[in-house]
């Protein structure tokens, strides 16, 4: 994941809201998503407290 662009990785945040298929597989990949987009520099705080990730809502990038 670290190789993909901040707006692949969002596009692939974004195709996940609503789902609530949940497996031990999707639990890792769903950790290592934000925390490459934390690596990345991209606030994540409006979808992730530091436990819980929100997939309620879309998200998109802006300039702040």
């Amino acid at each position: 994941m670290a190789k993909k662009s901040v707006e692949s990785l969002i596009r692939e945040f974004n195709r996940m809201v609503g789902s609530n298929a949940w497996t031990s597989l999707r639990g890792l990949h769903d950790s290592v998503l934000i925390d490459t987009l934390i690596a990345k520099g991209v606030d994540v705080s409006s979808i992730y407290d530091g436990v819980t990730i929100s997939f309620a809502r879309k998200i998109k990038l802006n300039d702040d």
